[in-house]
């Protein structure tokens, strides 16, 4: 009898949140005298209830009966509603929701979308992170919010390789607009991307990213100039002094032959940070808990140290102080980090470097669900348009899975990404029953999941629930 009144309280509050969440942002889809939130419903309706790879618009509206081909396909690809307006809105609430639960990184990543064929915008042969290799894909530049376990997606761009750029038909057959035929590196876009966060009010703690951001100059040069904080991977070979140098051009000595020195130097050597490390003892890091994973805390080899960096290539007159994080970590299977970051070693405690170092996990767990639960990668539009109103809905759709893990976290503390999804089916298609049954079922796995991390925990201390 309890769980089927939960079961009854929970069936109609997702349903009341869903409508809730069209009300919302309703604003967004007006065009013209008329308003097409209805057809962004239905859009997201048919994205849920289909399977994975099989969320193409033809199946989505056999699920949909409601809903028309040729109106989803015109809405998704053509229809002129306010996109933009509804991922500025949406950022700062998610970053709202997120404000009670502790200090919020803004996380950038990328993300490739395998795809056939040359004519869907900025697709070509490029690096594919799912896979590890060269594919054929398309690349997307995101930023997720995070604050301790819960995250969303708030922001994305498509990455247009040269091959693309450098023909500007071919770009304007895929509908990109002219005035974004521009190259622009990921770091660019990431860049870019977070200036309009800070420009719409948006509000966040610190930024990270791997090592495609951290490494070189340019996108920590960039997010000093705005007045963020950061903690950025870099890649072993990344270059360090341990005492800050001069940086000058070498002066002739007397009876010296040759040419006169024209380049900058640095007066003292410097070293990569995987030479450092290998200076370094297990006595000079501290074991810390990073954070809590299903099996037990997470734990690693923290060491943390000031150091100096040098953008040489930029022909700069100073070296800036940074500080360098190094995480070693307890089993061989897991990899060694480094990071360096804007903040200053003596502002903050060893654990705190450790925690925001950390946090770019949450990113790639956005990822894992937007793709599995939401459709983000099972799209099938070719136009620029297309691509980035399909990221707008999905991120949309995270924003609701976000908010449904907050508002159930005591009561339903595994409550994931897939079992909202798999409730909403059974809401969306008016199956009561259904749902019950769903929910049961959900609740004994629940059970028993909870009942195996807590071998691993004191009572509640996992899921964070009041003592």
């Amino acid at each position: 009898m309890l769980a089927l009144k939960a079961s009854n309280k929970i069936y109609r509050s997702l349903k009341d949140d869903f409508e809730y969440v069209e009300e919302l942002y309703k604003q967004f889809f007006a065009v013209g005298n008329k308003n097409q939130a209805d057809k962004a419903s239905h859009y997201l309706s048919g994205l849920i209830q289909s399977e994975r790879k099989n969320r193409n618009i033809e199946r989505m509206v056999e699920k949909v009966t409601t809903s028309n081909y040729d109106n989803q396909q015109h809405f998704i690809t053509n229809s002129p509603w306010d996109r933009e307006g509804l991922m500025k809105a949406m950022a700062k609430n998610v970053s709202n929701t997120l404000g009670p639960h502790g200090l919020i990184a803004c996380t950038v990543d990328e993300k490739a979308h395998l795809k056939k064929g040359d004519k869907s915008a900025g697709v070509a042969r490029q690096y594919a992170g799912c896979l590890g290799k060269v594919d054929n894909c398309q690349v997307g530049v995101y930023l997720s919010l995070t604050a301790h376990k819960y995250s969303s997606l708030t922001n994305s761009r498509l990455y247009l390789p040269k091959e693309w750029t450098d023909n500007e038909q071919r770009c304007l057959e895929a509908g990109i607009p002219k005035e974004e035929i521009i190259f622009k590196t990921k770091q660019e876009l990431g860049l870019e991307m977070i200036k309009q966060h800070i420009e719409d009010g948006v509000h966040f703690d610190f930024i990270n990213g791997d090592g495609l951001y951290g490494n070189g100059y340019q996108f920590s040069k960039g997010i000093h100039a705005l007045g963020k904080k950061y903690v950025l991977d870099v890649h072993s070979n990344q270059k360090i002094f341990l005492q800050e140098p001069v940086i000058a051009i070498p002066e002739r000595q007397n009876n010296q032959r040759g040419r006169t020195a024209k380049n900058l130097k640095a007066n003292t050597p410097g070293m990569s940070v995987l030479e450092y490390n290998n200076t370094l003892r297990k006595s000079d890091f501290k074991l810390v808990q990073i954070r809590k994973s299903t099996k037990g805390w997470i734990t690693a080899y923290i060491h943390v140290k000031e150091i100096w960096v040098w953008d040489e290539s930029n022909g700069d007159r100073e070296a800036f102080k940074q500080t360098l994080v190094i995480k070693r970590p307890i089993h061989k299977k897991d990899n060694l980090k480094f990071s360096l970051s804007n903040i200053p070693k003596q502002d903050q405690s060893i654990e705190m470097f450790a925690f925001m170092q950390a946090q770019r996990f949450w990113v790639e767990k956005c990822f894992r669900d937007d793709s599995h639960d939401l459709g983000m990668s099972d799209y099938q539009v070719r136009s620029y348009n297309g691509w980035n109103n399909h990221m707008a809905l999905t991120s949309l759709a995270m924003e609701y899975m976000l908010n449904q893990k907050l508002k159930y976290k005591i009561d339903i503390p595994l409550l994931s990404c897939n079992d909202v999804r798999e409730l909403l089916v059974e809401l969306i298609q008016d199956n009561k029953e259904g749902f019950d049954s769903k929910f049961d079922w959900m609740i004994n796995r629940h059970d028993k999941r909870e009942k195996d991390i807590n071998r691993y925990y004191k009572k509640n201390e996992y899921f964070d629930l009041p003592k």
